[in-house]
């Protein structure tokens, strides 16, 4: 399509280029070939008279024009985007459609499980693309390339709406063969048992287990960070160790493994997982009927 002898394919290209990738790596996220993207280039340089992009190493470097025109083009963008979503109405037992979910791999485990068995009934052709938490998660919201975020109450992202779908607490998790924990679990035995907990990665906050334990002074003796949520449960078992988990998961682990679960002898503080999607898809009948699905899911979760 044109606008002003413009083709308004070439603002998605800018677009990218604007965000700090190269050439090759916008090629690879369009499908495009490098000589493609430099074909663009050319053209949008002809069109804004101007070059828009400099060559420093192996950079490319915007001028000040082209920082000038970020916003702008990325606001109108967002805005085609919205248009082209907008439907008049949404048939979930007939739709097709893909949506994309960032959550952590807690939220999959014990929520969107539930939430898949169903959707497999009342929406068989709708397709979930699920990716775990990690450093790409704001651009993918902001760019919309993600539908939805599953996130801790206090780590949405600004600008975009969000609603509460479900509270949870934490529990104690220990191998049921461990001979040194009774049925009850005392603060002075938590404090002197090795742990296993979870590293988020080096750009991740601390969770909110952490949080609260460092508020009230409490330093465990940690001798497993395992990489998941998920992978705590198989770590204990066979050893004398103790992990301290979300409640939902630890009585789904307990459910499929040797574990005990116990009530955690310190104050941890409670959580509430939020929903949160792109400003822009408000208008989209099939990410309404999503959320409203999701959040009518965690009602009876």
């Amino acid at each position: 399509m044109r606008f002003h002898r413009l083709d308004l394919n070439l603002l998605v290209i800018l677009d990218h280029l604007l965000q700090g990738r190269t050439v090759s790596e916008t090629a690879r996220i369009l499908s495009l070939t490098q000589p493609a993207i430099s074909n663009s280039l050319a053209r949008l340089r002809t069109h804004f008279e101007d070059e828009l992009f400099v060559s420093v190493g192996r950079r490319l470097e915007p001028t000040p024009f082209a920082k000038s025109l970020a916003d702008p083009v990325k606001t109108a963008l967002e805005e085609i985007e919205r248009i082209i979503i907008t439907r008049s109405d949404f048939d979930p037992a007939t739709a097709e459609r893909d949506f994309t979910i960032v959550c952590s791999d807690y939220v999959y485990s014990a929520f969107l499980t539930r939430v898949i068995r169903r959707l497999a009934e009342v929406a068989p052709n709708i397709n979930l693309l699920v990716l775990l938490n990690s450093e790409m998660t704001s651009p993918l919201l902001n760019e919309g390339q993600a539908d939805f975020l599953i996130t801790p109450q206090g780590l949405t992202f600004p600008l975009h709406p969000h609603v509460p779908l479900f509270s949870d607490d934490f529990s104690c998790i220990v191998w049921s063969e461990n001979k040194e924990v009774g049925d009850v679990l005392t603060a002075e035995a938590y404090l002197n048992m090795r742990h296993v907990s979870v590293t988020l990665g080096p750009k991740n906050p601390r969770h909110i287990e952490q949080k609260s334990l460092d508020m009230l002074g409490i330093d465990r003796r940690i001798v497993v960070f395992a990489p998941t949520f998920n992978a705590v449960a198989d770590t204990i078992i066979g050893t004398p160790y103790i992990a301290t988990v979300h409640s939902r998961t630890a009585r789904l682990f307990a459910e499929r493994l040797p574990l005990k679960v116990l009530k955690a002898p310190v104050p941890i503080a409670t959580f509430t997982e939020c929903l949160q999607w792109h400003r822009n898809k408000d208008n989209d009948a099939g990410t309404l009927w999503l959320k409203e699905f999701l959040v009518s899911c965690a009602r009876d979760f």
